[in-house]
C-alpha cells in the first residue's frame, strides 16, 4: 500500500491562556501571558494553571476517581470529537495514542500523604487513577473504540511523539482514523520541590510580574512548570474526504531519534538528526521549511543547543527563518507541551500567522536566531512548519506540517 496522506480535521485543549485550541492560538497571537502565582504556599513561583472546568459533564463520583491529568485529557479529546463530528460508527474504529510525563501523579503524591496521615483518605483507587496509561484508556472506554489505545511516556516530547506514532498508524493503512495528543497536570508542592532540585525552573521577576520565563533572552533563568492537555483527530485525506471534513492541515512528516549521550544535558547531534529525519520523512529540503515552532524552554544550555541543531539541518537558511517558542506563554506543560505546540504550528500554517517569543530579549551570541521577539508576525506564505519537542533523557521528535490547498 502506498503511504496515504494525513490530515488533521479536530483539535481540543486546555491550556492556561485558553479554554480550547482558538482561544489559546488567539491568546498567544495577541501576546497574553498565563503564568501567574499558584493558590498553594506551597508551590512559591509562578506556573501556568489550567483554569477551565475540566469536569464538566462529568457525574461528580467518575471526577473523583481520577486524576486531575485523565480529567485534563478527557475534557480536551472531548472537545475534539465533538467538533469533528465523526458519529458512533466511526469512534469505534479511532485509536487513542495519549503522551504523558509521569502520569497521575497527583493522586500518587496524596496516596502516600494519606498514608502517612498528612492529608485525610479520599475514596479513590489510587493505582487505577495514577497508571500512565489511564487517560488513554478513559477516552478509548467514552467513546467505546475497539481500536489501539497507546500511552507514550518520553517526558517532554510525549505528547509530540503519540502524534507521531497515530500519523504512522493512519498513513501505513493500519487506521483511518485517531485521536492523539498529551496531556500533564503536576502542580503539586512535592513534584515542585522535585522539579526546583534540577535548577531549571526559572526565577520570578524581582518586580513580581510577568516574564520569568524568557526563551532564547540574554538572562533567561529556566521554564515555568506548567500543565495543560491538546488533543487532535487524525484522519487519512480520503477518510476526511469521504465525510466532507475540511482538514486544518496536512500532517506530512514525523522523525525522531535518541541522543545516547545524557539523561539531562541534550545533545545538537541527536536534534538535528531528528529534523532531518522529519524532513526526509515528508519529503522536504530545509528551504522548504518557513517557520519552526520550537521546544526553547528557557534555559541556558537547552536553547542554545537547539540553535546550534537549526543551524546545522539548515545551514544559511537557518539566519532567515523564523523561530518561536510559546513558553514564555504558557510555560512548560512536560507531557502536553508537545501537542499544545503541535497545534498552534498547524494553525499557524493555517492561518499565516506566527506567534511571537514572549519576553524576549537578545544578547545571546549563541541564540541569534530570528526568534520572532515580542509579538505575531504575519507570514501569508507560509506553506510549511515544523514543531521540534526535545524530552529529557534524550528522546527526540520533530512534527512537519503542510498548508492544505
Amino acid at each position: 500500500m502506498d503511504p496515504r496522506r494525513v490530515v488533521i480535521t479536530a483539535m481540543g485543549m486546555a491550556t492556561p491562556v485558553g479554554d480550547s485550541a482558538e482561544q489559546t492560538f488567539d491568546a498567544l497571537i495577541a501576546g497574553k501571558c498565563g503564568v501567574d502565582p499558584h493558590p498553594d504556599a506551597g508551590i512559591g513561583r509562578r506556573v501556568g494553571q489550567v483554569r477551565a472546568d475540566i469536569a464538566a459533564g462529568l457525574h461528580p463520583s467518575q471526577a473523583r476517581m481520577m486524576d486531575r491529568v485523565t480529567v485534563m485529557a478527557q475534557y480536551a479529546a472531548g472537545q475534539a470529537l465533538a467538533r469533528a463530528g465523526l458519529g458512533a460508527a466511526r469512534h469505534a474504529e479511532c485509536g487513542v495514542f495519549v503522551g504523558t510525563g509521569v502520569g497521575g501523579v497527583s493522586t500518587l503524591c496524596e496516596g502516600v500523604e494519606a498514608f502517612h496521615g498528612v492529608v485525610p483518605k479520599r475514596p479513590v483507587l489510587v493505582v487505577p487513577a495514577t497508571m500512565p496509561n489511564a487517560a488513554a484508556a478513559q477516552i478509548a472506554q467514552t467513546i467505546k473504540s475497539v481500536a489501539e489505545a497507546q500511552t507514550y511516556a518520553t517526558a517532554c516530547s510525549s505528547g509530540a511523539v503519540a502524534i507521531g506514532e497515530a500519523f504512522r498508524r493512519i498513513r501505513d493503512g493500519y487506521l483511518d482514523v485517531a485521536i492523539a495528543g498529551g496531556a500533564d497536570a503536576m502542580l503539586t508542592p512535592v513534584v515542585f520541590a522535585a522539579w526546583l532540585q534540577l535548577h531549571v525552573l526559572c526565577a520570578d521577576p524581582a518586580d513580581g510580574g510577568a516574564g520569568g520565563c524568557r526563551p532564547f533572552s540574554n538572562r533567561r533563568t529556566g521554564f515555568a512548570l506548567s500543565e495543560g492537555a491538546a488533543m487532535l483527530v487524525l484522519e487519512s485525506a480520503a477518510h476526511a474526504a469521504a465525510r466532507g471534513a475540511a482538514p486544518i492541515a496536512e500532517l506530512c512528516g514525523y522523525g525522531v531519534s535518541n541522543d545516547g549521550t545524557h539523561p539531562l544535558r541534550p545533545d545538537p547531534e541527536g536534534q538535528a538528526l531528528a529534523m532531518s529525519r522529519c524532513l526526509a520523512d515528508a519529503g522536504l529540503a530545509p528551504g522548504d521549511v518557513g517557520y519552526i515552532n520550537a521546544h526553547a524552554t528557557g534555559t541556558l544550555v537547552g536553547d542554545r543547543i537547539e540553535t546550534a541543531a537549526i543551524k546545522k539541518v539548515f545551514g544559511g537558511h537557518a539566519a532567515a527563518l523564523p523561530v518561536s517558542s510559546i513558553k514564555g506563554a504558557v510555560g512548560h506543560m512536560i507531557g502536553a507541551a508537545g501537542a499544545v505546540e503541535a497545534a498552534v504550528t498547524a494553525l499557524s500554517v493555517l492561518r499565516g500567522v506566527v506567534p511571537p517569543t514572549l519576553f524576549y530579549e537578545g544578547g545571546d551570541a549563541q541564540c541569534d536566531l530570528d526568534c520572532v521577539p515580542l509579538s505575531a508576525r504575519r507570514l501569508p506564505g507560509l506553506r510549511v512548519a515544523l514543531s521540534n519537542s526535545f524530552g529529557m533523557g534524550g528522546n527526540n521528535a520533530v512534527l512537519a506540517f503542510r498548508k492544505v490547498c
